[in-house]
């Protein structure tokens, strides 16, 4: 599953607002939010072990932790992601990517969406053989996110 932004956060225990709301998650996420003054925005670039470079776009003012029982997606190499202190973006958990990065991320982050498709084919039919996709759209969309300004 992939969850982004606002989805990302209800995902976790509870996101409080800035006026001290509590909103619960549904807490398939260790991660908690808390809504901030400060507009986290711009060009994302994250290095990852599992997927490479992750590049995307972030625009929130949640400043997600994570708990013990996840994993950050990777560590932010431009941009901000989760939060202004500790230089992660995103989390993993089982086959969940969880991610602030919007605008195209899948175009942009082909090795994502294969994990997604064969994850899902696999689980549905056991085994999955995908062949040799063209990813000249993905490597010019790639080239072109990497290349904007911050």
């Amino acid at each position: 599953m992939l969850v982004i932004c606002g989805l990302y956060q209800l995902f976790g225990r509870f996101f409080k607002t800035r006026t001290g709301a509590v909103i619960p998650g549904i807490g398939v996420l260790d991660v908690e939010t808390h809504g901030t003054e400060e507009r986290l925005i711009g060009n994302v670039k994250v290095s990852t072990t599992e997927f490479g470079d992750v590049l995307g776009y972030e625009n929130h003012s949640g400043q997600t932790t994570l708990g013990s029982g996840v994993r950050p997606l990777g560590t932010v190499a431009k941009g901000t992601g989760n939060n202004s202190n500790d230089g992660h973006e995103g989390a993993r958990y089982r086959n969940i990517v969880a991610s602030y990065l919007h605008g195209s991320l899948l175009p942009k982050n082909p090795a994502i969406a294969d994990f997604l498709i064969r994850t899902a084919a696999e689980r549905k039919f056991g085994s999955f053989s995908p062949g040799d996709p063209d990813d000249t759209y993905a490597v010019l969309a790639r080239e072109h996110a990497a290349r904007r300004p911050r």
